[in-house]
């Protein structure tokens, strides 16, 4: 039941993800004022100081942490928040947006390459065969089959990577610091570094020069909670029940909320193949979750 938890937490921060997707290629269209960078630092600022006003409020308690222990949230912060978006946006930037897609959804490969040699979880034939599964629906997905060879730019290519890397360092460490802290205290430090970091990027004196409207401020606040704090709440909450390579494979769900968002939002075209590819990820996901539920009962019926 706690596993069915987790996997329903892990779909809702994704659906958000995937929604949030297709919301900033809108605004991207209809306000060319906004910038992909600002959009990026504004979110997860935003997040920050509201879930600061709620912890300060509500459980002040969450706040207080080791100073010994502040690298470890800033790890997950810069590597797994600012570090998963920086390289994503830049492979977007520098090759086509299917490339980008498939490279950082390589990520469940690494998570479970990284828990054969760590032995943090078993790997099954069950684990594998979903990523593969994912990973492959994916690539249908996004029309990777017409795209994936056209991108010729290798710090593009190295940037997707990286995405792929940093994404699957956010679940790996995530696992971990969920042994010892509660869920809120990680998210706030988590968006407190990442936020710090963006400012090296984009200072505070660029962002008032640029006199954004009230309007403006508005946008990125309502993608900020859409966007951010929201997903990452349920996404942190579902890694509580889950395994980094079950939440990663699970979170595979993203782009396919993506393209059919997009397909109803900005009535782009949606191809039979990526429909196919759309099911077969969401096989994959079903596959996984009913297949080690089994596997869980049968180990206890052995047991007994």
């Amino acid at each position: 039941m706690k596993r069915a938890r987790g996997y329903l937490f892990i779909l809702g921060g994704t659906m958000f993800w995937g929604l949030s997707a297709t919301i900033a290629k809108l605004l991207f269209t209809e306000n060319t004022t906004i910038k992909p960078l600002v959009l990026v630092q504004m979110r997860m600022t935003f997040s920050c100081v509201v879930l600061f006003l709620i912890l300060l409020i509500w459980r002040r308690d969450l706040l207080r942490v080791p100073l010994k222990e502040l690298y470890r949230f800033a790890l997950l912060g810069v590597i797994g928040g600012a570090g998963a978006n920086f390289t994503y946006y830049f492979a977007i930037k520098e090759i086509n947006v299917a490339t980008a897609i498939i490279l950082q959804y390589l990520a469940p490969v690494i998570v479970l390459v990284y828990a054969a040699l760590s032995k943090d979880e078993r790997i099954t034939f069950t684990k594998i065969g979903a990523s593969v599964a994912s990973l492959a629906g994916c690539f249908f997905a996004v029309g990777g089959q017409e795209t994936l060879f056209a991108s010729k730019s290798v710090p593009g290519i190295i940037a997707g990577f990286g995405a792929a890397f940093c994404w699957a360092f956010t679940n790996i460490w995530l696992r971990r610091m969920i042994h010892d802290y509660n869920v809120w205290t990680i998210l706030f430090y988590t968006f407190l570094s990442a936020s710090l970091f963006w400012l090296f990027f984009n200072p505070p004196w660029d962002i008032i020069a640029a006199r954004y409207s009230t309007t403006t401020w508005g946008t990125f606040f309502v993608f900020a909670m859409i966007s951010i704090l929201i997903p990452h709440s349920l996404y942190f909450l579902g890694m509580r029940f889950l395994t980094a390579s079950q939440a990663i494979i699970t979170a595979t769900f993203e782009p396919i909320v993506a393209i059919v968002s997009a397909y109803i939002i900005l009535q782009e075209i949606l191809t039979p193949v990526q429909a196919a590819g759309a099911v077969l990820v969401i096989a994959a996901i079903v596959f996984l979750q009913v297949t080690e539920e089994q596997e869980k009962l049968q180990r206890q019926e052995t047991i007994r």
